[in-house]
Parts: C-alpha cells; structure tokens; sequence
C-alpha cells in the first residue's frame, strides 16, 4: 500500500483480491490514496464498482478505526464525490463518540468531507462545533476556513463557534491563502452571520493579493460580499480589473455568480458585464439552469442591454425548464420583463411550467412571477389563476413587499381576483407600519385600479402614510393621491391636502402619467370640497394638458356607434373635451348628455367589471352634472346588423338618447 508506482487501477484492483484481510489502516490509506491520486478523474473512480466494495469494506470495520483515519476515510469519499450513505453514516456514529482523539486538522477535515458530500449529520455537526470551540487556537488558517465553510454548506446554526472563528481568523489573515480568504467569506455570508470587522480585514487583504485568486476565488469572493451586502469598492474594483482579462478560465458558475455577484451589490461595471456577456454567450449549453437564471437576473438588475446575449439564454432555458426550480422560473421571468425582452414563447412555456408546480413556490416567488407577467403584458390566465389560489391561503408567509408586488401585479394585468384583494386586505391593514413607501403607494393604487372597495384598508394606509409622506417619492405621492380620489375616499381632507403640498414640490420630477394622476385627484379633492382650497390649484392648467394629451386616439368601435348615432338622428359632437380636460366620445354640450363607449381597456379582463379609471371618470362626469350613457363593446359586438345597432341604441338601455329622439 505504500509502494509509490501505485495507481488507482493497482490500488482498487488489490483491495478486491485482499481487502477482506485489510486492516483498518490499510482500508483508510487504500481510501486516500485513490482520492488522491483521481483528482481530475473522479467519474472513472465513481463507476468503478470495486470502489463500492472499498466503502464496505470500511464500513463494516468502522470501529476499528482512530482518529486520523476515520477523518481521512471521509475525506476521501468525499473528495472524490462517492456517494456512500451507509458508510458516512458509520463514520459520524464513530467519530461523535471520539472526537476529543481528533487533532484539528482531523476535526476540520471530518466537517468539510460531510459538508461536501452533502450528508445530513446534525449530531456530528454539533459535537465537531463543540469540540473545536474549545481549540480554535491550534487550528491553522486552513482548518478555520474549512470548518466555517463546511457548517455554512450544512446549515448548521452555531454562532458562538462562528464568533469564534472570526475572532482567530482575524488576527491570522495574512496567513490566508487566497481560496481561505474566498471559503470563510462565502461561509459567514452563506451562514448570515453579521461580522462587519472581519469582511472589512478580508476585503483589505483580498484586494492587496487579488492577482493570485482563481476564477472560483474570485467569483466566490465577490458573492460572498454581495450577500452579505457588505460595502467594498475597493476590493470589487480589483475584482473586475483582475476578472475582465482572465474570463476566459472562469466555469459557467464562476461566470454566473460574478455577474450575481456585480448585480447584487449594484456595482456599476458595465465593461465587465459585456465581457461576461460575450464569455457566456457561446458556452450557455454549459450553464445549468440556476446558472442561466442568475445570468439573466444579473444583466436585468445591473440595467445592461445585452439582446443577443437573453435570446441566447431564452433558447438555452426553453429545452430546460423542467430542470428550473421555482426560484430559477421567477428569477428568469422577472429577468425578461425587467430587461423589456419580448420573448412570448419563453413566457408561454414558463407558464406552464409554473402553473403546474405552483404548490412549490414561495411567497416572493410568487409574487415576482405575477409582477413579471403583468409587466411584460403577457397575458397567462390559468397562472394567474393558480397564483391566486396558492396565494390567498398563504398571505401570512408573505413580507410587505410581496403583499404589494401580488397586489399590484393583478391590478396591473387587470385580472379579477376579488377573494384575492379580500384577503391581501385584511392581511395589509394590520402590517401597514411595515411597509416602506412604494409598497403603501403601490398597494393604493392596486385595489383602486382593481376596483376593489376596502374601506377599512384605506382608512388604514392613510393613517399609516401620514406619518410618513415625507419619505414618498413624487410619483408614490401622485399613485396615492389618485387611488384615494378613485375609490371616492373622503374621510379627511387634509390628506389629499398634505399629499397635494407634497407633490407640489417635485411636480418637474412627474411625467405626463404622474401629472394625470394629481389632475384628476385635484379634480375630486375641488367637487367633493369646494370650499377648500388645494395647493395644485395653482397648477391646474399644466396638469390638465398633461392628462389630456394622454387621452388614447379614437378607436374603431368608437366610430362605428358615432355613425349610428348619426342614422338613427342624434346630434352629436365626436370627441367633446369638457371644460375640466374629461373627453367624452359622443357628447351635446348643451344639454350635458353624452355616450360613451367602453372598449376592452375599460373592464378588468375576462370579466363584465368595469376597472377603477372607468368608474372614476363615470363619477367624476355625473358630480359634473352629466348625464352618461354606456355602450359596452360585448354588447355591440353581438349585433349583426344595422338594424341591430339603430334598435339597441333606440332601446331602454340609452334613456339619454331615447328622451332626445322623442
């Protein structure tokens, strides 16, 4: 066993003629050896059956293992990624009872092989963090590393012995090679525990030594940094001057999580985005589907245009998705409707995809699916459906930003989801306080487009608001502002004065859309108080023609019903303007009697419900004193004929018209 001509081959090829009379030693360094020996090989080493007969045969001899070879023997396996439940198991059974025997080394070698190899050893785990708090002094920066890297792999929650490897690692960093320095970065981020003076010693001696990362170092590093959301200019800067000209020896993962990572920590570095770009390109046949999503959700949070480089990867992930988790499903989709790419097949597929697993999605996920599909006008009823039905039993689970975003997103698509919206009411009212600015605007404006009434939730979102309008930005104040005017919200005045005061302020900062907004608050805030006055007063004229130039182009239908008008003798003018800016589609001025014609955009889809702009303007028109009539497109598009027409607008339903005829 120790003759040094051995190989693998010789070695595995012995233990199957002689590993029966092995003692323990014999069977740990037959173990190590071929590890060892196979780094770079380790598929031969994994089909070998002999291998599998090593691992029984350390199993059944477990007990007679020391220290240093039950540490070695899972190295091993680990290392050459041998998938040996029963002899693990063997070994953590062993190794807790023994671990005062371990030397640091083999206590730090023990964590890192059950790490790797992903084996779930809680009661291991536990006595290993017990029993090197107690000697952290003697480990080397090697065995602090991997300690720390391998509890961050397994999920174990052990503070006091991550406090103490920050506290020996610390003083020891010079000492580091750069992959030590990548690995305890990546393990206290990955763990979340908060240790600001060590990222801050890290980043430091990273950025003085960065020339000798390797690509996983660097790209580790730079991930480990941006989760943990920890401000390092200096060492990203050395990270893209280093990264940029070496690509070339980057991994797919390695790519992925450098753009994650640049994307996360919101790091401006458009160079190195176009060179990953141009790198990823023509090797995302490589890429896994997490590696495809992270890439993608990278370019669109960075802001980086780069079309060829999203066709590429909406092509690669369509042969794919079934592949995706539901967090690579929404991050992609997400992706696209950020970056504006109109990939509809891509859109169609992950529907279906998403609507089938749906039960598998969290919270967040579920929330920036819908807010993707609704921003990409991807129309996906049996998803949207599905979301609704998985969302309304779960709104306890979800953060105040996927309350809004859900919230938003079915308003925005114009779905009808009326038990929906009950039940993110009653599931807002109570966290309101929680909720930053752009999530109260945003929920606001939700159930007033969705015309939803929540009058408990509005008296809610005004009491929480007004304690806080100073943080809103113009256009969350011109969001609220007109969702309150919408629903027809009239408790308190001075709320729609205060946000009115607010707004006045950064008016400059609002595009035509924002400017509409306060023009038809201002509207209601004037016919529900004429006796008070408002601060967009002064500014009516400019908000006026803001919102009138928004005013959509006539449309087909429009036309059609103004020229039956015409045959059946109902004088008309085509597209009135009143005097507060309100277009009507047919109008007599004089008499203030009008028609309107309410085309698709004017109802929550699939439905007969008017959305909250269609109501809004209906009643702001009768405060008026207007005197309105409906004609909806389902109910013209079923009339065949003329005759049909002339006889549906003569008819009880258009009382306005009839008066006028007789």
């Amino acid at each position: 066993m120790t003759d040094r001509g051995a190989t693998p081959e010789t070695i595995l090829s012995l233990v199957a003629v002689q590993g029966e009379n092995f003692d323990a030693r014999n069977l740990a360094t037959a173990a190590h050896r071929v590890a060892k020996m196979s780094r770079g090989r380790n598929r031969d080493v994994q089909r070998d059956r002999r291998v599998m007969a090593l691992a029984d045969a350390c199993r059944r001899r477990i007990r007679e293992f020391g220290a240093q070879a039950l540490a070695n023997t899972a190295w091993a396996f680990a290392t050459a990624r041998i998938e040996a439940p029963e002899l693990f198991a063997a070994i953590a059974g062993t190794a807790s009872s023994r671990l005062g025997d371990f030397n640091p080394q083999a206590l730090a070698n023990t964590a890192w092989a059950f790490g790797k190899a992903r084996i779930e050893a809680p009661q291991l785990f536990a006595a290993i963090a017990g029993a090197a708090l107690s000697r952290l002094g003697e480990f080397s920066p090697q065995e602090l590393a991997n300690t720390a890297w391998a509890l961050a792999t397994a999920r174990i929650e052990a503070p006091r012995l991550f406090a103490a490897i920050a506290g020996a690692a610390s003083s020891l960093l010079g000492e580091f090679n750069p992959q030590d320095l990548a690995n305890t970065a990546w393990a206290f981020a990955t763990a979340g525990i908060e240790v600001p003076e060590l990222f801050a010693a890290i980043a430091g001696t990273a950025s003085r030594r960065i020339g000798e990362f390797k690509p996983q170092e660097l790209a580790n590093t730079a991930w480990a940094f941006a989760t943990a959301r920890i401000e390092a200019p200096e060492l990203f800067a050395a990270i893209i001057g280093t990264a940029s000209s070496r690509l070339g020896e980057f991994n797919p993962q390695d790519l992925a999580n450098t753009a994650w990572a640049f994307g996360k920590a919101r790091i401006e570095a458009p160079q190195l985005f176009a060179a990953i770009a141009g790198a990823a390109s023509s090797r995302l046949g490589e890429f896994s589907p997490q590696n495809l999503a992270n890439t993608a959700w990278a370019f669109a949070t960075a802001r980086i245009e780069a079309p060829r480089l999203f066709a590429a990867i909406a092509g690669a992930a369509s042969s794919l998705l079934g592949e995706f988790n539901p967090q690579g499903l929404a991050n992609t989709v997400w992706a696209f409707a950020m970056a504006g790419i109109e990939v509809p097949e891509l859109f169609a597929a992950i529907a279906g995809t998403a609507s089938r697993r749906i039960g598998e999605f969290k919270p967040q996920e579920l929330a920036n699916t819908g807010w993707a599909f609704a921003t990409a006008r991807i129309e996906a009823p049996q998803l949207f459906a599905a979301i609704a039905g998985s969302a309304s039993s779960r709104l306890g689970e979800f953060n105040p930003q996927d309350l809004a975003i859900t919230a938003w997103a079915f308003a925005a698509a114009s779905i009808e989801a009326r038990e929906l919206f009950a039940a993110i009411a009653v599931a807002a009212s109570s966290r309101l306080g929680e909720f930053s600015p752009q999530d109260v605007a945003s929920t606001a404006w939700a159930f007033a487009v969705a015309s939803i009434e929540a009058p408990e939730l509005f008296d809610a979102i005004a009491l929480a608001a007004r304690s806080r309008l100073g943080e809103f930005n113009p256009q969350e104040l011109a969001n609220t502002a007109w969702a309150f005017a919408c629903v027809d919200w009239k408790k308190d005045p001075e709320v729609f004065t205060e946000l009115a005061y607010l707004a006045v302020a950064d008016l400059g900062a609002l595009d035509d859309r924002g400017l509409s907004q306060l023009h038809l608050a201002s509207l209601h805030f004037r016919l529900e108080w004429p006796d008070r006055s408002s601060p967009l007063s002064n500014h009516q004229e400019m908000l006026q023609v803001a919102y009138q130039r928004r005013d959509p182009r006539p449309s087909q239908l429009q036309r059609d019903v103004a020229t039956a008008l015409d045959r059946i003798g109902w004088v008309h003018v085509f597209e009135h303007v009143t005097e507060e800016g309100l277009s009507l589609d047919m109008a007599q001025p004089d008499t203030k009697r009008a028609v309107e014609v309410d085309g698709p955009h004017h109802y929550l889809k699939r439905s007969r419900v008017e959305n909250g702009s269609t109501r809004f303007k209906s009643r702001l028109l009768r405060r008026l004193g207007w005197d309105v009539a409906h004609v909806s497109f389902f109910e013209w598009e079923a009339l065949d004929t003329e005759q049909e027409q002339d006889s549906y607008l003569r008819g009880c339903r258009l009382q306005i018209i009839l008066h006028q005829l007789q």
